[in-house]
């Protein structure tokens, strides 16, 4: 009897084992397939934007190529020959899937050219054809909305695919703006056509699986390129557009662009997923990808399937351990899952901090080198360092979080994402600080704060604005005339962030160097301790620099103090995180094969001027028309803005534009003694804006920003200098 009983009750501890495996199972699958699902979504919405992006990337340099030609048509407007060489020259150097452009006027604006002129350009195996296509039968253009856009002043964005049977004779998307003559008015449009193929290629590039497939379509939902006929059946994708047009989800969702997804089942009963987006930036097209649901978890499911197998042939080993070991197993298992769950999370969070330094761990140029690295003491840490750069200045920060743990690491995310944020359109470090300060006092209940020295240094000078805030003083590495000279970096304790919100943190500045080193460090590095419990030290670290052979390179430099760290440790558990960033300034001697200056007023009227002066310059250099016209733009946006702002009204000043060249960057330098005004400080235009919704102001810096490679402001002696850089490309004569 007792023999039967204990049998039925290892039967009932099987049977409830087995049945404790599979809801595990089940339950792990259902949250493996939801990481997934989450997954496939970002990757989606990944892929999504990187299409758009693309895509937007050469509509824009079609609309540059476009816009730079403005100034050679309002000048040589009196010369309708010269606006057939102008298309020519855009079909044929400029743009790879520029297949045609279009030039039009209104009617008898060229008497010798009769009532209606357009020319067309359009690439013909290696030539280029030019045809006057106007025509008061054929092609009236002056009922194109082209035109009639044109001639109200306004700039035609993309359209919709169409069927060009006058010009490209292929489908193309179009793009016009207006032509203006000398007074401002209309008299007629300039238009580029680009074909819709490379559209397809840019979305179907490459395929997440098998039979996945992509789409575009039109802001009415209207379908532009779908996937290849062997993806998918001409049915399926009719089902997909309407599903998305009818979708209540795509009309709440059409506003702010988000990534938005449903399931579908095609018409064999094949289950998969609708994942789309908006191109934020006109034309706004939809971005659709498609996949299903076997290929997306297909791994998932046969792992599932031989778990269940391997489920069935352990039941019977399960039957001699289960009645001695089955509440210890089970105690086991959850505090198993559990420490995995907590191990999984700390690498993911460890993962998660590693991912928000820079992506690269260092800057290696001929004028700066930076170096930073970063061990944390536990699985996540409070360190933070970070460096970029903008506008010829190098941007950097090293911190320490109070605290160890999670919270630190948490509030180090926090101070690293404004640290990212704020130097947008700021380049004093003070201020950086200042507005860090207060949004890490909001809502700050644990009263953690973070030691952070901000430092900007500027490139052509070498002048470092820093502003400390309770961290480590930076050390200077420079070699002397007799011996190599370590000093610390001057540098007010203030608070640190986080502790009041109205703290005045304080701006230093000192010029560096050429050749030094700045090393910055968290306390991780002189608090380190051996088994003695004996700390490694300031001086030990001045000796050190003093005498290390590797002070040139931060990296090797970095090596080497990490070395001796784990050296004077002996083996002893490192207590606090590592970290510490190598800064570098070595600039280069200007080599010029060209210089010439210009003195203006600040009047308007003198731009022409300017012209002629940088005319000349890249008549010397030998540059390309088109490269030359780009600097001349540039050049005279950025001095028109100084002549508008620089001095109060009524009042004139001067101003000084220099022109350098080593043979491979010209160096614009414009110099005023007018009001301080920082350009580069000003955020961004918003170009996708309409120019009613667009607020006034910030247009000019944004033409210059896209076609210089660099510009860089300081304020020396009373004196606004904008540096303007850009590599230049010289013509050799044949």
């Amino acid at each position: 009897m007792k023999d039967w009983l204990k049998k039925r009750a290892v039967l009932v501890y099987i049977i409830i084992a087995v049945l404790l495996l599979e809801v595990i199972s089940a339950v792990r699958y259902h949250y493996t397939r939801g990481v997934l699902e989450q997954e496939l979504e970002k990757s989606a919405l990944i892929d999504l934007i990187a299409s758009a992006l693309r895509i937007q990337e050469i509509l824009s340099k079609a609309e540059v190529t476009a816009s730079s030609q403005m100034w050679h048509v309002k000048r040589h407007l009196a010369d309708p020959d010269y606006m057939g060489e102008v298309i020519s020259n855009m079909v044929k150097d400029d743009h790879d899937n520029i297949i045609g452009a279009a030039m039009a006027f209104k009617p008898h604006y060229y008497p010798e050219k009769g009532n209606l002129f357009e020319l067309y350009a359009r690439q013909e195996g290696d030539s280029i054809c030019l045809t006057q296509i106007g025509s008061e039968e054929k092609h009236d253009y002056t009922k194109s909305p082209f035109y009639q856009l044109a001639m109200k002043g306004d700039t035609t964005k993309w359209t919709l695919p169409y069927w060009d049977a006058e010009g490209a004779h292929d489908n193309v998307t179009t793009y016009a703006l207006p032509i203006k003559d000398q007074g401002g008015e209309p008299v007629g449009f300039l238009a580029v056509d680009l074909d819709t193929d490379w559209i397809g290629e840019v979305v179907n590039i490459h395929h997440r699986y098998p039979s996945s497939f992509s789409m575009v379509l039109s802001g009415a939902g209207e379908l532009i390129v779908g996937p290849a006929d062997s993806l998918a059946s001409a049915s399926l994708v009719q089902q997909i557009v309407a599903m998305i047009n009818d979708s209540t989800v795509v009309k709440e969702e059409k506003a702010n662009g988000r990534v938005t997804g449903f399931a579908f089942t095609d018409e064999q009963g094949e289950p998969g997923h609708v994942y789309y987006a908006i191109k934020r930036k006109a034309p706004r097209w939809y971005m659709v990808l498609v996949c299903y649901d076997d290929e997306v978890f297909g791994q998932l499911n046969q792992m599932r399937r031989y778990i269940g197998v391997l489920l069935l042939a352990a039941v019977s080993v399960l039957g001699f351990i289960i009645q001695l070991f089955v509440k210890n197993n089970r105690r086991l298992m959850d505090t198993r899952m559990q420490q995995e769950r907590i191990e999984s999370e700390l690498r993911i969070a460890n993962n998660i901090q590693r991912q928000m330094l820079p992506r690269e761990n260092s800057i290696l140029r001929t004028d700066i080198t930076v170096f930073g690295s970063l061990e944390p003491a536990r699985e996540v840490g409070g360190d933070l360092y970070d460096f970029f750069l903008r506008d010829e200045k190098l941007f950097f920060c090293i911190g320490d979080v109070s605290g160890k743990g999670v919270p630190s690491a948490m509030l180090m995310a926090v101070t690293h994402s404004f640290f990212r944020a704020v130097p947008s359109h700021e380049n004093n470090p003070a201020r950086i600080m200042q507005a860090i300060n207060q949004s890490s006092c909001h809502g700050n209940d644990s009263n953690m704060f973070v030691t952070l020295f901000i430092g900007v240094l500027d490139l052509p000078t070498g002048r470092l604005r820093y502003c400390n805030a309770g961290h480590d003083k930076p050390i200077l590495i420079a070699e002397g005339e007799s011996q190599r000279l370590v000093e610390t970096l001057p540098a007010k304790a203030n608070l640190p962030v986080g502790v009041f919100d109205d703290v005045k943190y304080d701006m230093q500045e000192q010029v560096l160097k050429p050749g030094t080193t700045i090393l910055l460090y968290t306390d991780g590095l002189t608090e380190a301790k051996n088994r003695l419990r004996q700390q490694f030290g300031l001086h030990r670290l001045h000796q050190l620099l003093q005498s290390s052979p590797s002070t040139d390179s931060p990296h090797a430099l970095l090596q080497t103090l990490s070395q001796a760290v784990k050296q004077f440790a002996e083996g002893a558990d490192q207590s606090d995180d590592l970290t510490m960033l190598a800064i570098r300034y070595s600039p280069e001697a200007e080599l010029d094969i060209l210089s010439q200056a210009l003195t203006l007023n600040s009047d308007v009227h003198q731009v022409g001027l300017l012209g002629e002066f940088v005319k000349n310059v890249a008549t010397q250099l030998r540059l390309p028309s088109k490269l030359a016209g780009k600097v001349r733009l540039a050049v005279e946006e950025a001095v028109v803005n100084v002549m508008t702002y620089a001095y109060p009204a009524g009042e004139e000043g001067e101003i000084t534009v220099q022109a350098k060249s080593d043979g491979h960057w010209l160096k614009i330098v414009i110099s005023d003694s007018g009001q301080p005004f920082d350009p580069t400080e000003a955020r961004q235009a918003d170009t996708s804006l309409s120019a009613a919704d667009r607020p006034i102001g910030g247009l000019g810096i944004h033409i210059v920003r896209k076609l210089m490679d660099s510009i860089n402001y300081e304020r020396i002696d009373g004196k606004n200098i904008l540096t303007l850089r850009k590599e230049v490309v010289t013509e050799t004569k044949t």
